[in-house]
């Protein structure tokens, strides 16, 4: 997941002028000419809406959510907010919702072990046949046997020991992005673009990326990941363009592996460390996305010397 890609990929989709058919014109004429920054403006509103929506829903996931209260949050009716939610998420709610407590709960299931009830009481569903099934819909698989196939198998060769680190609060600027971790770029332009005018930005130190999914476990198109970059106490949350975010991310014990090299191999470390090392500690894990440190960041030297602390939060 690099800061800055050698092949920075454009935002497609929302900018665009449209094009609309005219009430009993038999062919379609062009939109009268906006400014391209109105377009910008609705479209990204529009996203920290939903975004909003999504933090809800990822702070509180396993309770019984109220459609109403999520709608009013974004701003929509009840009316409309279920089509917008699905027009910009690709899902409904509800099936937004479960797919991520499955996720979760395989997340567990792969790096944690354990027995498969309390898995399922955990991530809100009332029985293990229940869950069982939901479970096999999802991934083709029990989630006994899912367990069986991917915990445990992680190995630690020729990396580098982790170690446990106190890290503290940090502030950042986030930008979203969702899709393959990969083609992360457009979220790096965004973020770039705005935070050389906002005082208080923090570029002497590392940039950060938050990694909310397990590209192994949820769909590529589907994964969830902030380009950051850390800002002073001072900058304001709601001074910061629309499109960005501050975001908060916790301070307090952490498992570190360093990954040197590529960024297309990061995986091996996340294996390393979740599935090999952090086992064999009896730790926790804190429900929070993984924290990425671009010590030595792309573009200021050879591949091979890029070095990036993937981290984790102890419970």
């Amino acid at each position: 997941m690099p800061p800055f890609p050698s092949e920075c990929s454009t935002v497609q989709g929302w900018f665009r002028p449209a094009r609309r058919f005219t009430p009993g014109s038999t062919r379609d004429q062009a939109a009268p000419e906006r400014p391209a920054h109105t377009y910008r403006m609705t479209a990204t509103s529009w996203a920290d809406r939903i975004l909003r929506v999504l933090d809800a829903i990822h702070g509180d996931l396993d309770s019984d959510l109220d459609p109403a209260a999520l709608a009013d949050l974004a701003g929509f009716s009840l009316h409309h907010f279920h089509r917008v939610f699905r027009g910009m998420v690709g899902e409904s709610v509800m099936q937004y919702v479960r797919r991520h407590r499955l996720e979760r709960a395989a997340y567990r299931l792969r790096h944690v072990g354990g027995d498969v009830a309390p898995t399922a009481f955990a991530h809100g569903y009332e029985s293990h046949e229940a869950f069982t099934r939901a479970f096999r819909a999802h991934f083709g698989m029990p989630p006994s046997a899912f367990r069986e196939r991917h915990h445990g198998n992680g190995t630690s060769a020729a990396l580098p020991p982790a170690e446990r680190r106190q890290e503290p609060t940090r502030r950042v600027l986030a930008s979203r992005y969702t899709g393959p971790y990969d083609a992360c770029a457009p979220a790096w332009e965004r973020l770039m673009q705005f935070a050389g005018a906002i005082p208080g930005v923090r570029f002497d130190r590392p940039t950060i990326g938050l990694v909310y999914d397990d590209p192994e476990i949820t769909a590529p198109e589907r994964c969830r990941y902030d380009a950051c970059i850390e800002i002073d106490d001072e900058v304001a949350a709601d001074a910061v363009p629309a499109g960005l975010k501050v975001r908060t991310i916790a301070g307090g014990t952490y498992a570190v592996l360093q990954h040197a090299g590529s960024y297309d191999t990061i995986l091996d470390s996340y294996v390393a460390l979740l599935g090999a090392w952090l086992p064999r500690q009896a730790w926790e894990l804190s429900d929070e996305p993984v924290v990425e440190r671009y010590v030595v960041s792309f573009g200021t030297v050879p591949v091979e010397q890029l070095r990036t602390d993937v981290c984790v939060r102890l419970a």
